[in-house]
Formats: structure tokens, C-alpha cells, sequence
């Protein structure tokens, strides 16, 4: 009895062990597959210095934490409201963007192209932008270029897209809107924000279609204030020589005039007059009505740290440019080419 019992010990002890090492062996795979996405999913080291500065103090996402890039994939799927099966193209990177960890899907469906930035922790969509290809290149077939859309047409076309709420759409702040080129094609570009996004749209002055389309979530007015158009400021630097004057021709200018101080307000703080104000002072200086011109561009940009509107529109063949602060709406620059 004594001999059978001790062989059961030993057999017990023999199962014991085995599961127990099956489970070391089990646990040290997943440490080591743990590790391995994390490295994989890691920005790389070619992120620009803010990323490299957050990683470098600890705030890295976790492989473990984040939704994954098949996650972040579906979700693109889902909010453009077409079949997997059908995407065709489909790229997914795990990136560090403006203070994000988030993925890229890009992917195309039917000669429309989708570009989407997926939050990597909840999967909230932070951007996305639709690029109608196929419709772009009729359009660029087409042999008769007569603009049959108005400005005024096409900012209710794009306002009509959004799909906002009658009280949403009282809350729209225009910062751009003006006739352009694009591969060729005549197009409008429309800029504007609400309290909770910023939309731009590109549309055939031809057709009215819209060609393409971005919507950046979660924008506020604190935002562009500090990150509109940093490229303008470095080409501005970029223009001036090295005794700090401009190198720019103004022959061509028949008369140009510094009309007040570009005023150091800061408009990071401020409100903005609107886009239509800033319009009718220009007009006002200019001693002329809306009926009188023909408007060729008009947003908000920022000079030299400065946000201001620019205001460019002609009356038969002489053109006015206005530059107008867009806190206080003093005219800071006018000039007439005939």
C-alpha cells in the first residue's frame, strides 16, 4: 500500500512540474511577444522632436493599451461607411502627431481615396480627409471651363455637407474662401470652424461637386491662433535679405500704402471680427461695393505673429489688396495694381 502510494506521489509530482514549466515556457513567449510589438509599434526615431521629447519622458503608448492596428482599421471602415472587402490600397502606421499617438489608414475605394488619423487609446477619429479622384478627372476632361458656381454657392454647398444643426451652423467662423487651381482645374477653397471642428473643402467652380474634403476634430479658435500657416511666416523670413528688407518687385504697383501699425495684439487671446466685416472694410477703404468687384481671395492668415485677413478682389482690370487686423480691423496694408 505504502509502495503504490509513493508511486502516485511521484507521478503527482511529475504532472506538477510539467504544467508548472508549460506555464513559465507560456508566460516567458507572451513576455517576449509583448515586447515585440511594442518595439514594432514604437515611433520611430525619425519622429520630429516633440515625440522624441514625450517618449523620452515616459509617456510612449503601451502595446497593451492601445486598440491595435486592425481596430483602428475597422473604425476608418466604419465612419466612411464602406465594406472592408472592398477597400483596396489599405496602409495602417502607427504614428506620433501634434501631441497624439494615433494611426494612419489610408485606403481607396472606387477611385475615392481615404486618409484617416485614429486616436491609438479610445479609437476616436481625429482626422480625416476624402479625395474624389475619379470625379477630379472628368472634370479635368471637360472641354468647356465656364465657371457656372458663385463663391456665395459654393460656401452653402460646403455648409450643406457638413450635415450641422441650424445651431451649429451660427457658430461658423470663415477663414478662407477663394477661386484656385488644382491640377489644373478651377476649384474654390472653403475654410471654416465651429467650436468643435475645422473643415476645408476644394469645389469645381464648374460643377459644383466637391472634389475634396478634410475635417480636423476636436479644433478650437485657441488653435489657429497658434498654428495657422507657419509656413507663411518662414517664406516672409525667407524673402527678406540680410538687412532685413524685402527683395519682392513692386513695380507693378501704382500705389502701395502702410495704412496704421500691424498692432501686436494678442490675438491668441482676442476675437476675431468676421470674415464678412473684414470683407466691407476693405471695400469701405477702397471706396467701393460688393457689387462693384469681384472678390479672389479672402482668409485668415497669420503675419509675423500677427492674425490678419487678407483681402484681394479686382473691378474690371485693377486690383486691390487689403491686409486688415483681425482683432481690431485696422487696415495695416492697401495697395492698387492697375
Amino acid at each position: 500500500m505504502t509502495n503504490k502510494f509513493q508511486t502516485y506521489l511521484n507521478q503527482t509530482g511529475k504532472t506538477i512540474l510539467s504544467i508548472t514549466c508549460a506555464a513559465m515556457l507560456t508566460l516567458s513567449c507572451s513576455q517576449i511577444t509583448l515586447a515585440s510589438e511594442q518595439s514594432s509599434t514604437a515611433p520611430s526615431s525619425s519622429s520630429d522632436n516633440t515625440a522624441d521629447s514625450s517618449i523620452s519622458t515616459g509617456t510612449t503608448a503601451s502595446a497593451s493599451t492601445v486598440i491595435g492596428a486592425e481596430a483602428a482599421q475597422n473604425l476608418a471602415f466604419a465612419d466612411a461607411g464602406v465594406d472592408p472587402l472592398s477597400a483596396e490600397s489599405v496602409f495602417t502606421e502607427y504614428d506620433y502627431d501634434d501631441g497624439e499617438f494615433l494611426y494612419e489608414v489610408d485606403f481607396t475605394v472606387e477611385d475615392i481615396e481615404y486618409e484617416y488619423q485614429i486616436q491609438a487609446y479610445d479609437g476616436s477619429v481625429l482626422k480625416k480627409t476624402i479625395e474624389y479622384l475619379g470625379l477630379k478627372k472628368t472634370i479635368s476632361l471637360q472641354t468647356d471651363t465656364t465657371t457656372t458656381i458663385t463663391l456665395e454657392e459654393a460656401k452653402e454647398l460646403a455648409l450643406a455637407d457638413t450635415g450641422l444643426t441650424d445651431e451649429e451652423l451660427e457658430l461658423v467662423t470663415f477663414t478662407k474662401e477663394k477661386s484656385d487651381e488644382d491640377d489644373g482645374i478651377s476649384v474654390y477653397d472653403i475654410e471654416f470652424y465651429t467650436d468643435t471642428a475645422e473643415y476645408e473643402y476644394e469645389i469645381s467652380t464648374l460643377t459644383g461637386d466637391i472634389l475634396e474634403l478634410s475635417i480636423k476634430y476636436g479644433f478650437t479658435a485657441q488653435d489657429l491662433a497658434n498654428n495657422t500657416n507657419t509656413e507663411r511666416d518662414s517664406a516672409d523670413s525667407s524673402s527678406l535679405d540680410n538687412t532685413g528688407s524685402s527683395n519682392s518687385d513692386s513695380t507693378n504697383s501704382s500705389r502701395t500704402e502702410s495704412a496704421g501699425s500691424n498692432g501686436s495684439t494678442d490675438s491668441s487671446s482676442a476675437s476675431y471680427i468676421s470674415l464678412d466685416e473684414a470683407k466691407s472694410i476693405a471695400l469701405e477703404y477702397a471706396g467701393l461695393s460688393d457689387s462693384d468687384v469681384t472678390f479672389k481671395k479672402a482668409k485668415l492668415d497669420k503675419e509675423h505673429g500677427t492674425m490678419v485677413y487678407e483681402i484681394e478682389f479686382y473691378q474690371g482690370r485693377t486690383e486691390y489688396e487689403c491686409e486688415i487686423n483681425a482683432v481690431t480691423g485696422t487696415v495695416i496694408e492697401f495697395e492698387v495694381d492697375h
